[in-house]
């Protein structure tokens, strides 16, 4: 199983640099700049396409270089702008590259977005968001400002994980690779990649970020598999 982290596309949230983090309003298909919600851009409707298009080339690649059957999932975070973003992920690699049948994205909850407490709506994000990663940088446990704990969320988003390879195990097929594809927002799928590479919370920061639309194939590192391996 190979999972591919997918962050969302830019969206009416990062046009405005204002924070929206929780689900009632990430959720919402009215209020923002146009009324209808905080989805994507234009920008980002754009670059999610591309993204995706670079995407199935390697899903491609790797089924003609393995002699692979490739099966493939979508799970998405509720908020709009991620489901905006999973839908057109499908749209690209069902319609343009004919990978085969996919299912529909489907919705996961425990990739929403990192809730931000105090800051929710305000601006201008990045400042907000630093003042949260210094005290991150401190304690992973803090939930100062009302904001979700980097701990929590590594939580949460590390069961999804597990979830599907569960899964993968109970209706694995020798001659099959599944790829799931985790649609998500930019502190979630860091916490994520950290907790996955074996690092504490505290140093989520230290890794590559992922930019809007932008995709990065992950795996548990070697440690945690043989850990995964012994259960």
């Amino acid at each position: 199983m190979k999972f591919i982290l997918f962050r969302h596309g830019h969206s009416l949230a990062n046009q405005e640099s204002r924070i929206v983090s929780s689900l009632e309003h990430g959720t919402k298909t009215t209020g923002g700049p146009l009324g209808t919600g905080f989805g994507l851009s234009d920008k980002g409707k754009q670059e999610v396409r591309m993204s995706a298009t670079s995407l199935a080339y390697h899903i491609k690649s790797y089924s003609t270089s393995t002699k692979k059957q490739t099966q493939i999932r979508i799970l998405a975070s509720p908020f709009k702008r991620t489901l905006e973003t999973a839908n057109l992920i499908h749209d690209t690699l069902q319609t343009s590259f004919n990978i085969g049948q996919i299912p529909l994205p489907e919705q996961a909850l425990d990739l929403r977005e990192r809730f931000f407490g105090q800051f929710e709506l305000q601006t201008p994000s990045d400042d907000l968001y630093t003042t949260v990663w210094n005290q991150d940088a401190v304690n992973p446990f803090h939930e100062k400002f009302g904001v979700e704990s980097v701990a929590m969320v590594t939580q949460r988003t590390t069961r999804v994980v597990r979830s599907e390879e569960q899964k993968d195990e109970e209706a694995k097929e020798d001659m099959e690779e599944t790829f799931v594809i985790l649609v998500s927002h930019g502190d979630a799928l860091q916490i994520l990649q950290t907790a996955m590479r074996g690092w504490s919370g505290d140093r989520h920061r230290q890794l590559e970020h992922l930019n809007t639309a932008s995709w990065r194939e992950l795996e548990w590192c070697p440690e945690l598999a043989e850990a995964h391996r012994r259960k």
